[in-house]
């Protein structure tokens, strides 16, 4: 009775788990055993329990081995044959475990547990250059994007986390820990072609973003891209914290640049990392009191005071007071940026 119970309780153990155990048990066991047969050999029992691990791990320093028969044999019997097939056996557990992790974090099966991340919604040709963009410009945050198209990772990168799924799915959403996420950024999918249709899709993504935020306290900055500007209307409801319309941008961009020769160059540079100036988030420094102050304060460092947060027209209000905790937006290059942001 008692073997049949101690049976079935073997069968439901995990196989991992118990060839795991055995082992562990066989290696203290084995050590015990070889130090009773030769004592004078195996002096103490680290001596050998350091023998055990060395030779079922096929190491086999050589410094020191069974002299007696009797240990010999044991060796021969015990060790040599099921210490290093335990062993073996316990190796090949833990590449296929190593092998099954690779595979999931491929498919997009494992859940992102850090925190401060980008969280990339929907992956095409623009989200592929956003993400680039941001790991040059973040070099200590991580990136997790959401696609339920893709069977893997389209990017194998260290900071750049792959969950497949339904970006409008609270789980898939939970899966990408978006509630410790430092912004979402949701795109356009390339699979819908209709406008009316990829806004509507982005439109269930945010309001199931702001339903969960509402269920779970929690606030997350939104950055949708809308492919027909007057669809935003429609977003009026949802907690979207900025829209991008490309298709409007770009045709308003290529008229000024008809008209203003050289305009695109000068946007190519601020939106991208790659060369030239950028746009770069500074706080207030203690010494300015208005945008005047802070204006002239950075052109002495060879930067150029351009927004504060959404407003554009600060010349007309340079000797207004700037707020505490005031977001100012200024144009200039990696080393003056490096060098203003340590003021």
């Amino acid at each position: 009775m008692f073997f049949q119970l101690l049976r079935r309780k073997i069968h439901k153990v995990d196989n991992k788990i118990l060839y795991t155990v055995l082992l562990i048990i066989f290696i203290f066991l084995s050590s015990w055993i070889i130090h009773a047969i030769e004592p004078e050999t195996f002096d103490s029992y680290f001596t050998a329990l350091w023998w055990m691990m060395t030779t079922v791990t096929t190491v086999g320093y050589g410094d020191i081995s069974p002299t007696s028969l009797a240990g010999q044999l044991y060796a021969m019997t015990a060790v040599y044959i099921v210490g290093i097939g335990l062993m073996g056996v316990v190796i090949g557990y833990i590449f296929d475990a190593i092998q099954e992790y690779r595979k999931n974090k491929e498919e997009g099966k494992l859940a992102y547990k850090d925190s401060k991340h980008y969280i990339i919604i929907n992956y095409t040709k623009r989200s592929k250059e956003t993400i680039w963009e941001l790991l040059n410009l973040q070099e200590d945050q991580d990136i997790v994007l959401i696609d339920e198209s893709l069977d893997q990772t389209p990017i194998r990168h260290d900071r750049v986390h792959f969950v497949s799924g339904n970006p409008a799915n609270a789980n898939t959403l939970h899966q990408a820990n978006i509630k410790e996420s430092q912004a979402v950024l949701i795109f356009a999918s390339d699979d819908v072609k209709n406008y009316s249709l990829a806004d509507g899709q982005t439109l269930l993504i945010t309001t199931t973003i702001e339903g969960l935020g509402n269920d779970e306290g929690f606030e997350v900055y939104t950055i949708a891209e809308i492919l027909y500007d007057q669809h935003i209307s429609a977003f009026k409801h949802s907690d979207v914290d900025e829209f991008i319309t490309p298709n409007q941008t770009s045709a308003h961009l290529i008229a000024k640049s008809a008209t203003y020769k050289g305009t695109s160059e000068m946007f190519r540079q601020l939106t991208s990392t790659n060369y030239g100036h950028d746009i770069y988030s500074i706080k207030k420094h203690p010494s300015w009191e208005t945008y005047r102050d802070a204006h002239i304060g950075l052109l002495e460092y060879g930067a150029t005071l351009l927004a504060e947060g959404e407003q554009l027209g600060l010349a007309k209000k340079a000797d207004k007071t700037i707020p505490e905790g005031a977001n100012l937006l200024v144009i200039c290059d990696e080393d003056t940026y490096e060098k203003i942001s340590n003021l």
